[in-house]
């Protein structure tokens, strides 16, 4: 058969159609092969930089701006708001129990605690979430800061303030965070096989030692002991009750005899089973609140006493004066202690000793103003001034009334405005506070008056420095006592 020239040229160009289109086929299929590739090493290492963040053993997706991580110094900041849902808490803005709008402060909340957070503050406030006394505030290294109009917080207050462990493993880049009840569940059934049959003990405070290797049960005799998570024994059954003080990783103890003292996380004792009652009050200088008989002293870290077991109340009543930002109501500006009996107020400071004699009749002032939307005043932070009020027979007639004045006294004792004022309150207005008092009729700002008054001394080097000065225009001739 013979094929012409037509048809075989033809098929030629048939044939290298056919091939092009193979060539074209395989350059498209080794494309798509090359950009899988490519997508599977993106992907790769896009998961290589990125953190698997896991709550309770389980992978969650956060939002991106949760966690967050300084690529110079590597520090982790976590988002408040958005990481409290996750670990069981609800979150608010403003200042617990004054329910403000403030972006500058939070709390988070669950049943059995609350947690405030402040701005550029190392300071975190919890309290049982029913009371509005008995804070207890705890240092961290870090403040806490602000980013895109949200409260961030390093791990370490993470853990305070959710009562959770963070663990960062900054190789296998993943982040595992485990809360309270997840670690008390994986415990407790461990330590039921172990023999201890109500497992660890449900109190939510001494629940909170898990976090620290620290298990506080019972043992045959019913009574209370503390072992870590091997089952050694760090504090041995001997305890009628047992409470867990968080804030120093101690333990408030409970003898037969029903009294208490206080043994170390390592199990040795520290303060003697002497008191009815004892709690930490004050961190920084180890000073523990103790009573006996109804009657309040104060001791040190290894027991001294600081202020014997005499007084009817030492410390304020935090509620009176909820909106003063009182940080310790024991110790006030980290000296001053407010003690009272007979129904006389003074004042100690650390180291035991009188600054202010026990006879004023009241402290703070606590009455409104007629006519004026006003707080309650107990401290001028600025110039670490308390308010003090005391009562003064005056004639009237044939007669004589009781006048309560008040005055203004430093963390040290030291007189700053005399006990000639009929009160003394603040106001707020846009998120600052300004200090007001009264006296003759005159209302006068009190900063400014001490401003002024202290300006007045400095230029007077021949007054006693030791005495209040009588003369001051401002306030119009007060007098002291």
């Amino acid at each position: 058969m013979k094929i012409s020239g037509g048809n075989l040229q033809q098929t030629n160009l048939n044939q290298e159609k056919s091939k092009k289109i193979s060539i074209i086929i395989l350059v498209a299929i080794i494309i798509t092969i090359i950009a899988i590739i490519g997508i599977v090493y993106a992907i790769m290492y896009l998961q290589s930089n990125t953190f698997r963040i896991y709550i309770d053993g389980k992978v969650v997706n956060l939002p991106n701006d949760t966690i967050i991580i300084d690529e110079v110094t590597g520090k982790i900041h976590v988002d408040i708001t958005g990481i409290a849902s996750y670990l069981g808490y609800s979150y608010h803005k403003g200042e617990f129990k004054l329910y403000t709008e403030d972006e500058n402060k939070c709390w988070v909340e669950n049943k059995n605690e609350t947690a405030s957070f402040f701005l550029n503050s190392n300071k975190i406030s919890k309290v049982a979430p029913n009371q509005t006394k008995d804070y207890e505030d705890y240092i961290i290294s870090d403040p806490v800061i602000s980013k895109n109009g949200k409260l961030y917080c390093t791990p370490e207050g993470i853990k305070i303030g959710f009562n959770v462990l963070f663990e960062y493993n900054k190789e296998q880049k993943n982040i595992s965070i485990f809360t309270l009840p997840y670690l008390v569940n994986t415990y407790e059934a461990r330590f039921k096989k172990l023999g201890y049959r109500d497992g660890i003990d449900d109190a939510f405070e001494n629940q909170k030692a898990v976090l620290y290797n620290l298990f506080v049960v019972k043992k045959d005799n019913n009574l209370f002991g503390v072992v870590n998570s091997n089952n050694e024994e760090i504090i041995g059954s001997r305890y009628r009750n047992m409470v867990f003080n968080e804030n120093a990783r101690e333990f408030y103890v409970t003898s037969a005899l029903n009294k208490k003292g206080i043994v170390t996380e390592a199990g040795e004792t520290k303060i003697n089973l002497l008191y009815d009652d004892i709690k930490m009050v004050d961190k920084q200088n180890g000073l523990y609140l103790v009573k006996n008989s109804n009657k309040y002293g104060m001791i040190g870290n290894t027991g001294n006493i600081i202020i014997h077991l005499e007084y009817e109340q030492i410390g304020v009543n935090v509620g009176t004066f909820r909106n003063n930002s009182i940080n310790n109501q024991y110790v006030l500006f980290e000296n001053a202690i407010p003690v009272y009996q007979n129904k006389k107020w003074g004042m100690f400071d650390i180291n035991g000793n009188i600054i202010l004699p026990l006879e004023y009749d009241t402290i703070g002032y606590s009455s409104g103003v007629s006519g004026k939307v006003v707080n309650s005043l107990l401290i001028v932070p600025s110039y670490k001034g308390i308010v003090f009020g005391k009562d003064y027979l005056i004639p009237d007639g044939r007669s004589t009334k009781k006048v309560r004045y008040y005055g203004i006294y430093d963390n040290k004792g030291t007189e700053l405005i005399p006990t000639r004022l009929t009160n003394a309150y603040f106001v707020v207005n846009a998120g600052v506070n300004t200090y007001y008092m009264e006296y003759q009729g005159q209302t006068l700002n009190i900063e400014e008056y001490l401003e002024a008054h202290m300006v007045n001394n400095a230029q007077n080097n021949t007054a006693d420095n030791n005495q209040t000065q009588t003369d001051n225009n401002t306030i119009g001739n007060i007098i002291s006592e």
